[in-house]
């Protein structure tokens, strides 16, 4: 599944061995990738023209003819098709702008069905349901699933995430028919236009060269929203500085091996998140706390008191049990780091 492994892929050098000219020298050339400010510009160049002169099938979707399996499909506008309307001026097409290693990036989203699950749309830290295919911009199909697979977001190319990220489910199914095969209603239909820099960029990929704009079309059956920590915050909300991406420096409050969304101590101070944030009664998010209102929640706040004593050194831990404690020296009821005059 070449989806998968995005993180690992994105650190792999293209590497190039020449022959020796001059000198008998056998070591490897190393080619620095290409500048992704520059690559943006010429990705984005390549997709417009490739929208400018395809189109999708949205006279089935405005009309939907008996038995239509509401896939998008795209071809050339050409021959029998010269009259057909391009997708970069279809109204379901749209764009989101994203900053990826100091390089902007434009992403561009046919939304030929959202979805009419009751449910909340999909965000990019989300799971969703799906079956997908990918392909270049020559035509040539690398990848696909035609039969729907649970995605986790997160752990996909960055384009797949964001593109996906807005769309719903079915509003019904499944349904099981006689064969033994399942039926959606009002499912999202999609298709997906990235540049290299939020795909694989210089990564080596079978059937995917170096530098390569890839297309998705996609069906949305089902979308549940994400806790991957079970820290009591959606993983959506875990995202520090809000900018589509759950792995920036920013996203690690305390530095440490996991980001935030799959840290179930964010600040590192023992106290687990879920116990510094406010839940109800079935352990559903409420609320986020601020005890000494300065105005970092206690989930982030390595000094939750603001008595200028660390959280970490007002609490009691068994390092042979690895059991922590809360102690209340002062008896009123409030643990220490949770009390500013303990």
């Amino acid at each position: 599944m070449k989806l998968r492994n995005y993180l690992a892929l994105i650190a792999v050098m293209l590497i190039c061995v020449a022959c020796p000219n001059d000198d008998d020298s056998d070591d490897p050339i190393v080619v620095p990738p290409n500048d992704r400010g520059e690559q943006s510009i010429v990705d984005d160049e390549r997709i417009r023209e490739y929208l400018e002169t395809h189109f999708y099938n949205y006279e089935e979707f405005e009309n939907p003819p008996a038995e239509f399996d509401y896939q998008v499909r795209i071809d050339t506008i050409s021959g029998d098709n010269a009259d057909k309307e391009p997708i970069l001026d279809r109204p379901e097409l749209t764009t989101k702008v994203y900053t990826r290693a100091e390089a902007e990036q434009t992403l561009y989203i046919l939304t030929a069905r959202q979805g009419e699950s009751d449910k909340p749309a999909a965000t990019y830290a989300d799971s969703v349901f799906m079956n997908y295919k990918g392909f270049r911009l020559d035509g040539l199909i690398f990848d696909r699933s035609p039969n729907p697979v649970w995605f986790d977001l997160t752990s996909v190319v960055d384009g797949f995430t964001n593109g996906v990220a807005g769309f719903k489910g079915a509003a019904s199914g499944p349904i099981v028919n006689q064969d033994g095969t399942f039926d959606y209603e009002g499912y999202g239909s999609g298709a997906i236009f990235m540049p290299s820099g939020l795909a694989y960029f210089n990564a080596v990929q079978a059937n995917i060269p170096p530098y390569s704009p890839l297309i998705f079309t996609f069906n949305t059956f089902n979308t549940v929203q994400a806790d991957h920590d079970n820290d009591g915050i959606l993983s959506i909300n875990e995202d520090l500085n809000n900018n589509g991406f759950l792995f920036d420096e920013a996203d690690n409050p305390d530095d440490d091996s996991s980001f935030a969304f799959f840290d179930p101590d964010d600040d590192n101070d023992r106290v687990l998140t879920i116990l510094e944030i406010e839940t109800d009664v079935d352990g559903n998010f409420v609320s986020f706390l601020d005890t000494d209102s300065d105005g970092l929640s206690n989930h982030l706040d390595n000094d939750d008191d603001g008595d200028g004593r660390p959280t970490i050194e007002e609490l009691r831990f068994n390092s042979a049990t690895g059991v922590v404690s809360y102690p209340d020296s002062d008896e009123d009821g409030i643990p220490d780091y949770l009390d500013s005059d303990s």
